[in-house]
């Protein structure tokens, strides 16, 4: 098959949230097996090509794009990552954004109205002018080069569809080019905040130039939606087959997408995200990162103790006080102190935002320690001001049992979570996760919400689900499991440990998922 898959970000390219590793992981299998890909990004100011082989700044012809007033001269340039063509956007407005969605410390020095982890003033520009440019590729390629699928990530690229169809109307090339082209949009999260959508119909019809008339099926409220706008020609799926159940269900927040799909009767496939377990493999050095080897499926895990060790030692034991930025170039605050034998380590990784539970988990620490349990926490992520500062707070006000490292690092956010005994994700909805696998990869126990996509996790099997996101039940569960390791001792866990690594790799590899779900729905839909 010939599959174009449209994302605004792509791993080791350029990172942001999940969609990064979907978008990479699900290329790369596609051509494993024998499919062509094309990978269409824009170019930021942030993007990484430093793997990628036979960059060209020059590729195919430049196109105009009309996006409200300004007629914006866009270019193409092109890489390839392992088998997987990448096509980047050029354009001013991409290459001068040094995040993806959001402004960075830097942006925010040289101008203070960019606030850091704030949304682009622009997102609306950006995300309809990387999709008119998209859509107008086609017309620098010959019949041949149209793809059967073109897969679209996320709200960001859910208006592709919709736009693809407007311009078939005008232009009689892209009508003759995508005449045989389906498109698949995959929600990756529904929840508030996550929807990219148009304030009203003069604001989508200004930015897009798809005629009122057409935009009326994309009305959720006032609001004009991607994601119904695409329902409309292509198939919808999500991350999970849990979130697409919550999701048609109500029961989880979605601004009123769910109300719309149910009334509309579209119907959402869902699909649990694999992960390509050769990236993190701690059994290869080089690939997971760590400083040390071990395979945990095997019951080995002596390079797992020297990798906590080796943390401890270098980035946790030194006292905050002086808020030093870390060799990794993270803020820490508060640090650890104890005997190692006689604490429990519960970590935590990811974006520190509501969804995520972060207070939560905060109250649910402030809990365990106050019962005076021998437990240390280890979180590291960056996201919401106000929920850095309840971290910073709760780290500065119990010395010795909490270090949070505020930033992002690949090394130090794995090296964090294989040092760990247990990995928390209080998540109040999740569509799928993906750091719970990592967790499992490398040896650690997740301890997780039963919501979403983290009901992947097999309660008292291959981690543990609690029912009610309270900080009490929380630490409830840490309590007993801290508890019981620390009264039967370090292996307690191994042959769970063992265990979960290897489904891990049998169950949610992306080989598996590719092969088994991706491709036959590629199929089904080209027999449409």
């Amino acid at each position: 098959m010939k599959l174009w898959i449209v994302s605004r970000e792509y791993a080791g390219i350029a990172e942001a949230g999940g969609v990064k590793n979907v978008a990479c992981s699900l290329s790369e299998n596609l051509v494993k097996t024998g499919n062509q890909v094309t990978l269409f990004i824009p170019l930021y100011g942030c993007t990484d090509i430093s793997s990628a082989c036979d960059y060209q700044c020059v590729w195919h012809q430049p196109v105009q794009v009309r996006v409200g007033e300004s007629s914006c001269h866009v270019c193409f340039a092109h890489c390839n990552s392992n088998g997987v063509e990448i096509v980047f956007v050029c354009h001013r407005a991409f290459s001068e954004k040094m995040g993806v969605y959001t402004y960075t410390q830097n942006e925010q020095e040289k101008d203070p109205s960019h606030v850091r982890g704030s949304g682009h003033k622009d997102t609306l520009f950006l995300n309809v002018l990387f999709q008119k440019a998209v859509v107008l590729y086609g017309m620098t390629c010959p019949q041949s080069e149209s793809p059967q699928i073109i897969h679209c990530q996320d709200a960001a690229a859910a208006l592709f569809p919709a736009l693809m169809e407007n311009e078939k109307k005008l232009n009689r090339q892209l009508k003759n080019f995508f005449s045989h082209s389906k498109c698949v949009v995959t929600i990756h999260n529904a929840g508030p905040g996550y929807h990219h959508a148009f304030e009203n119909l003069n604001q989508a019809a200004w930015y897009t130039g798809i005629p009122e008339d057409k935009l009326f099926c994309g009305l959720n409220g006032s609001r004009v939606e991607p994601f119904l706008l695409a329902a409309e020609t292509s198939i919808i799926t999500t991350v999970s087959p849990q979130y697409a159940e919550e999701i048609m269900s109500g029961k989880t927040e979605t601004d009123g997408l769910s109300e719309e799909f149910r009334k509309r009767g579209i119907k959402i496939y869902g699909i649990t995200n694999g992960i390509d377990v050769t990236r993190y493999d701690p059994s290869n050095t080089n690939n997971s990162l760590l400083p040390y080897a071990f395979a945990p499926e095997k019951k080995d895990f002596d390079g797992k103790i020297k990798c906590r060790n080796f943390f401890l030692e270098k980035y946790a034991f030194e006292p905050s006080e002086s808020k030093a930025l870390c060799d990794e170039g993270l803020e820490k605050f508060g640090y650890l102190s104890g005997d190692d034998d006689n604490c429990v380590y519960i970590a935590y990784h990811g974006r520190i935002v509501s969804q995520k539970g972060i207070s939560i988990l905060v109250k649910a620490a402030e809990i365990l320690v106050s019962q005076k349990l021998q437990v240390r926490f280890i979180i590291i992520g960056q996201g919401q001001p106000e929920l850095e500062r309840e971290i910073e707070n709760f780290a500065e006000a119990n010395p010795g049992k909490c270090v949070y490292f505020k930033g992002y690092s690949r090394f130090l956010s794995r090296l964090s979570i294989a040092s760990a005994d247990f990995a928390v994700f209080p998540s109040f909805f999740e569509p799928c996760g993906l750091e719970d696998l990592i967790a499992q990869i490398y040896g650690t126990i997740p301890v997780a919400h039963a919501t979403g996509g983290l009901c992947k996790i097999i309660d008292d099997e291959t981690g543990f689900l609690y029912k009610d996101n309270t900080p009490e039940e929380l630490a409830s569960v840490l309590h007993s499991l801290a508890v019981i390791k620390i009264r039967a001792g370090g292996n307690i866990f191994n042959s769970m440990t063992s265990y979960t690594a290897r489904n891990v790799r049998t169950e949610f590899s992306w080989e598996t998922v590719t092969r088994e779900k991706y491709i036959p729905l590629y199929q089904s839909i080209i027999r449409i």
